[in-house]
């Protein structure tokens, strides 16, 4: 059962915004997950299956494999322990948007069918003690929900 339907799908693809890149294959995704010590969740493998990455609307999701900035594996080595710094918990980075900030999967709470809940890290205030509190944002209750934020669903 497909956990992003059908009718999302289009919309994401008929957005504007829309510039994915041709889809990873499964055992690109097993390696990648083997390697980061890391399962995403079905979810975004879906996802990945079908877009492994690009732009939709004002988000850059990373893919599998590439050798850009939008490659996972590069952003995760570049970006994830200094934005863990500033985390409560642990966190997974998986897209950014066009100003640096990053969007997160929470791990401190579980993953549903349809992904992890969704921070969101605002770098313009990570260099200032007392912005604190407005480093991080809830952003969506999971992955599909996010997707259909950025597109405006």
């Amino acid at each position: 059962m497909a956990l992003i339907d059908e009718n999302t799908w289009s919309t994401i693809l008929a957005h504007e915004d829309t510039e994915l890149l041709p889809p990873a294959d499964a055992a690109s995704i097993e390696a990648f997950e083997t390697e980061q010590g890391f399962r995403l969740p079905d979810v975004h493998r879906e996802f990945l299956l079908r877009g492994n990455g690009g732009v939709i609307g004002y988000a850059r999701l990373f893919g599998i494999g590439g050798d850009d900035a939008l490659d996972l594996g590069q952003q995760l080595s570049a970006m994830r322990s200094y934005i863990q710094e500033s985390a409560d918990g642990p966190v997974f980075p998986f897209a950014n948007d066009w100003g640096g900030s990053y969007f997160c999967y929470d791990l401190r709470k579980p993953g549903g069918p349809k992904g992890y809940p969704v921070l969101f890290w605002n770098h313009e205030f990570s260099e200032e003690p007392d912005d604190r509190p407005m480093l991080w944002s809830e952003y969506a209750p999971d992955f599909v929900a996010f997707v259909k934020e950025v597109i405006d669903f």
